[in-house]
């Protein structure tokens, strides 16, 4: 692990905060869609916050005092991977609720309980290759390799299902910030399984991840706005009546 100077260890805790507004906007525009799968957000929201906070005390802590507690930077992945993967369950439901609901539709809708029933079962399925590769197999941080590809997958299908969102609505520029989000998570995956890891690439991952989360943040706002905003034109798949050149 290189020195971390203060400097970057505070940081560390913008993407954080950024990251923690996005996430209440989301859990506030899924309750706007669909009341019921708001808790699904929020439990998602929650495990997201806590594993970056825990990432974020781990360099404060070694930059400060100069101890490593790996386990706290360990805790990422184990807290964020579930929790994108039950934020996009959220999300998905709260899609298709929208996209029914002119129609009349409700046959086709998956209710909260089948929802948390499929996210824990992929969350299980992770875990259980987690501890497979780590315990039995004995593959040097076995456990990171699963629950990585989860949490790039969920958080795929979590910018994916809000551009989409985003695009039916005619809102461009709320699309294309989802978009630059998107883009920094690409951008992100090599750089998190480099290994040795320099400070400069530390300083590199923290700025995208800085740039990617700003954008999914005012997204977000912009998003939960628009739902609350539009009333029975937003379920019309309608643009917002002074938002239309959004």
């Amino acid at each position: 692990m290189p020195d971390f100077p203060v400097t970057l260890a505070v940081y560390n805790f913008l993407p954080v905060m950024l990251t923690g507004v996005a996430l209440w906007y989301l859990a506030r525009y899924v309750e706007s869609q669909d009341a019921a799968n708001h808790p699904l957000a929020l439990a998602g929201g929650a495990l997201i916050l806590a594993g970056g906070l825990a990432k974020a005390a781990w360099k404060l802590i070694a930059a400060v005092s100069g101890i490593d507690l790996v386990w706290l930077s360990n805790a990422l992945f184990p807290l964020m991977a579930p929790g994108f993967a039950l934020l996009a369950a959220a999300l998905w439901g709260a899609t298709r609720r929208r996209r029914d609901r002119p129609s009349g539709v409700q046959g086709g809708l998956v209710r909260p309980r089948g929802l948390w029933s499929a996210a824990l079962v992929v969350i299980g399925l992770a875990f259980t290759a987690a501890a497979l590769r780590q315990w039995v197999f004995a593959t040097p941080r076995g456990w990171f390799l699963p629950l990585l590809l989860l949490a790039s997958l969920s958080n795929l299908a979590v910018s994916v299902l809000l551009i989409g969102a985003s695009l039916r609505l005619r809102r461009w520029s709320v699309a294309a910030l989802f978009a630059v989000n998107l883009a920094m998570i690409f951008a992100l995956q090599p750089i998190a399984m480099a290994t040795p890891k320099t400070l400069a690439l530390h300083w590199l991952e923290q700025s995208l991840t800085a740039l990617g989360t700003g954008c999914f943040a005012l997204a977000a706002f912009l998003l939960n706005r628009i739902a609350r905003g539009g009333g029975r034109r937003l379920s019309s798949e309608k643009p917002v009546a002074g938002h239309a050149s959004d």
